[in-house]
C-alpha cells in the first residue's frame, strides 16, 4: 500500500469514528428537545440562509424534495417554521424559521457549542488554531470534491449541492 492510500485509510477511519461520535452527541443534545437531527439541521439552515426555497433546503439537506417536505410538517405544527407560496410562481414553496424556531434553535446550538467549548478548551491556543484551520480545509475539500469531480465523474455529485435531486428521491 502506497503512502497516500495507507493515508486515505486511516482519513476513512477517523472520519468515521467522528462522524458516529458526533451524530450520536447531536442526537441526544438535539431530541430532547423534541427534534429530529434533520430538522434541527433544517432550522439551522434556514437561520443561517434566511427564508429558503423547499429545493433549496432539499439540495443544501442532501435529501429530496419529498423528505423535505415530511421534515416540515412537523416544524410547522409546533410553530418553528412557516411555509408559503411563492409570489411569482405559484408551485415555488418557501420556508422561514419562526422567532420561536428561532429560539429554540439557539438553546440547541448553545448547548453543542459548549461541548466544543468542553473538546477545545485543554488545549494550547495554537493547537486549537491547528484543529480549526485542518477541519476548515478539510470543509473545503470535500465541499470542491462534490461540487466538481467525484466517483461519478466531473459535475455535481449526486445528491450534493449541485444536484436537483437525490438518486432514487421523487424531488
Amino acid at each position: 500500500m502506497d503512502e497516500v492510500t495507507a493515508a486515505a485509510e486511516r482519513m476513512h477511519r477517523i472520519t468515521k469514528e467522528l462522524s458516529r461520535r458526533y451524530q450520536f452527541r447531536d442526537r441526544n443534545a438535539i431530541c430532547c428537545h423534541g427534534l429530529s437531527v434533520t430538522q434541527c439541521y433544517a432550522l439551522d439552515a434556514l437561520t443561517d440562509g434566511g427564508e429558503l426555497t423547499v429545493t433549496a433546503l432539499a439540495r443544501h439537506l442532501f435529501l429530496a424534495v419529498s423528505t423535505v417536505t415530511r421534515i416540515l410538517e412537523p416544524l410547522e405544527r409546533k410553530g418553528l417554521a412557516r411555509r408559503r407560496r411563492g409570489t411569482g410562481d405559484r408551485r415555488e414553496v418557501r420556508i422561514a424559521i419562526t422567532p420561536r424556531g428561532r429560539s429554540l434553535l439557539g438553546r440547541i446550538r448553545a448547548e453543542l457549542v459548549e461541548t466544543q467549548r468542553a473538546l477545545l478548551s485543554p488545549l494550547a491556543r495554537v493547537e486549537r488554531e491547528a484543529v480549526l484551520k485542518t477541519l476548515e480545509g478539510l470543509v473545503e475539500a470535500v465541499t470542491r470534491w462534490q461540487d466538481g469531480c467525484g466517483p461519478e465523474g466531473c459535475g455535481p455529485v449526486s445528491g450534493g449541492p449541485g444536484a436537483t435531486r437525490r438518486a432514487g428521491g421523487s424531488g
